[in-house]
This record gives C-alpha cells, structure tokens and sequence, in this order.
C-alpha cells in the first residue's frame, strides 16, 4: 500500500511540474485547440449542408471568427477616442469646478462649506486639547492618500508602458494562435485518432468524460461571466443615460472594462465618483449613482449562483459553496477558482477516477488480509 501510494504522490507531482513548466511554451496551442474545438461545429455543418471542403470550412469560420473579433475591438476603440475627445474638452471645466469647491471655505461668500469650517473652528477653539490631535491626524491621512495616489499613478503608467513594449509580443502570438487553429482545426479528425492510439481504453474512456464535463463547464461558465458583465454594463449605460451624465458609452464601456479586472469590480470607478460627487456638491447624481450600484451588486448576487449553476451544470446550492470557499481562500479570484476547481473534481468523480485511485492503493492490502485470514 505504501509503495502504491508512493506512485500515485509521485504521478501528481510530475503531472504538477510538467503542466507548471510546459504552460508558458505550449499555451498559444493550447488556445489554438480550443478555439479549434469551439468551430468544430460550425465547420462540420459547412462541410455537411453546403459541400464545402473542410480547409474552405475552416478558413471561412476562422476569418469570420477574426472579422467579429477585430471589428469589436476596432468600433469599441473608436467610440472611445471619440468620446474620450469630448471628455479631454470637458476635464479642465471638471477640474476647476472641483478647485473651486476647495477654495469655496475660504472664501466670503457664506458658503455652506464655509459654515461648516466655522463651525470646526469654534469646536477646536472650545478643545484646544483635540486640535493637535487632529492635525497629527489629517497629516497622516493626508501622506498615505498622496502615497496610494502616486503609486497608482505609477502603476497605471507602468501598466500601459508594459502593454506597449509588449505589444508586437502580442501581434506575434496572435498570429501563432491564429495559424495554429486553422491547421488543428483542418487534421483535429487525424490528431484525435492519432492521440487515441497511444491511450489505454480505460484511461481514453475515463478521460473522454473529464475533458467533456470540463469543455461543458469552462464554455459554461465564460458564458455566464460575459453574461453576467454585459448585464452590469447595460444595468450602468441605462442608468448613466437616466440620470442625463455626459459620455455615458465611454463611462459604462469604462466600467465594464474594469469590471473584467481581478480584485476590482464596478465599485473601483463608481464608489469615487460618488464620493467626488457628494464634494462638489452634485447630490442627485450621487444618489442615482448609489441606486444603479446598489441595483447591480443586487442583480449580481441573486443572478451569478443562478448563471454559474445552469450553466456549468452544478446545483445551485453547491456553486454557491464553491462561490463562497473560493472567496474565502483565494479572494475574489476565488469566485472563479472555486467553480473551476468544484467542476473538475466532480468530473474525476463522475469518471471514477477517484475510486480506481482508491482501489489501486487498497487492493493489496485486501489481498494480504484475504490471505491471512483462516
């Protein structure tokens, strides 16, 4: 027993090293075949309905595959310089709009904000005891918000020099990912039956039900996630355009584009804007803002167990344990982890992977007791 498990702890830390190491030169094929997977359909109905041969069947699906790609990028990046123009022509009226809400305590007007410093004033002037303190305080929350400032700024301006200096990095990928599925695609017949010859029929059988559950799950679940954020990102247009803000395409395509990041969501942008909206004084669009945030996290809460469940095809009382076990171990890249990692292991499950593990490791110590017995 000890020597079988030995082998099994041996074949998962090869498996670990082997998938930890080969990713970063075998990723781009990896794609390739899935892409390559994803138009298997669509170029089988080509090559059935309409005659086509399959390398005609092929090209056609990858090109139109591109054409919706590019031309999504190309009118996303468009309407975004184009409102960002505007937007650059409307900043500097933002900006002195917000200065002179900081300059408004200052001033002799009878503001309200002046007021209110009038009214600290007076507090401080009754504790004098508390107004060190205070300033101590304001000072330190003043450093670490200049210092978060800056290192956002720094990181933001890293981020888009990385992404330039990487760009024909990119384009060159590209191209390998867009040769590599047409040929997987043209010989994915030929490959498959290759693939099986050298594969025992239990472990082909086994693995057959694990990569189906698995393609089922990870198509599943990209589905609701792409689902799941076009529903926040129209949610976020509908209530930008109600309340009468500028630019409401780029703001909610804004959004949408930061809600795809890890570890942030639609509160990085909408949560400052609200508080920058109740400053200068704009508190009907600081209220409309809360309820289309409040609308959307509700909506998420209530959809995403929902989508991830009928979609992946979990139920829905154990995606939303996975949801809630993959947050509490990983953050919020664990709302992706624990599906992911809850779908697998039922597909090991489900193709009994698991109990022959179990009953090649117990097996002998079966036999020993079977032969020591009277």
């Amino acid at each position: 027993m000890g020597l079988r498990s030995l082998v099994v702890l041996l074949i998962l830390i090869g498996v670990y090293l082997t998938l930890t190491y080969s990713l970063p030169l075998v990723y781009p094929f990896l794609i390739a075949w899935l892409i390559a997977i994803f138009l298997e359909p669509s170029i089988r109905w080509l090559e059935r309905r309409i005659r086509l041969p399959r390398w005609a069947g092929v090209l056609i699906m990858l090109i139109f595959l591109l054409s919706i790609v590019i031309s999504t990028i190309i009118f996303l990046v468009a309407e975004l310089v184009q409102e960002l123009a505007k937007l650059s022509d409307f900043l500097p009226k933002i900006l002195n709009q917000f200065g002179q809400q900081l300059l408004d305590p200052f001033s002799r007007d009878g503001s309200s904000m002046n007021k209110i410093v009038e009214t600290i004033q007076t507090y401080l002037a009754k504790n004098p005891t508390h107004q060190k303190g205070i300033e101590d305080s304001i000072r330190e929350n003043l450093g670490v918000v200049t210092v978060k400032i800056t290192q956002t700024i720094t990181d933001i301006l890293s981020g888009i020099g990385t992404f330039l200096s990487n760009l024909p990095f990119l384009l060159t990928v590209l191209v390998f990912v867009t040769l590599a599925t047409f040929f997987i695609s043209l010989d994915l017949h030929k490959i498959k039956n290759r693939s099986t010859k050298f594969i025992p029929v239990k472990v082909r059988s086994a693995g057959g039900l694990v990569f189906e559950d698995i393609r089922k799950a990870l198509f599943g679940f990209v589905r609701a996630q792409v689902t799941l954020i076009t529903i926040s990102g129209l949610i976020m247009l509908i209530g930008l355009l109600i309340l009468g803000v500028k630019y409401p395409f780029t703001l909610a395509v804004v959004i949408t584009i930061v809600d795809l990041l890890p570890y942030l969501g639609v509160g990085a942008v909408v949560i400052p804007w609200i508080i920058y909206l109740f400053l200068i004084g704009d508190v009907e669009i600081a209220i409309g803002l809360c309820v289309v945030y409040a609308i959307i996290v509700i909506t998420r809460q209530i959809l995403e167990p929902k989508l991830v469940a009928s979609n992946v095809g979990l139920d829905p009382l154990l995606t939303l344990i996975a949801l809630f076990v993959g947050l509490q171990l990983f953050g919020f890249t664990g709302l992706i982890i624990g599906p992911v990692v809850t779908v697998i292991m039922l597909a090991l499950y489900r193709a009994r992977v698991f109990q022959d593990v179990y009953h090649y490791i117990v097996a002998p110590l079966n036999r020993t007791h079977k032969q020591s017995a009277p």
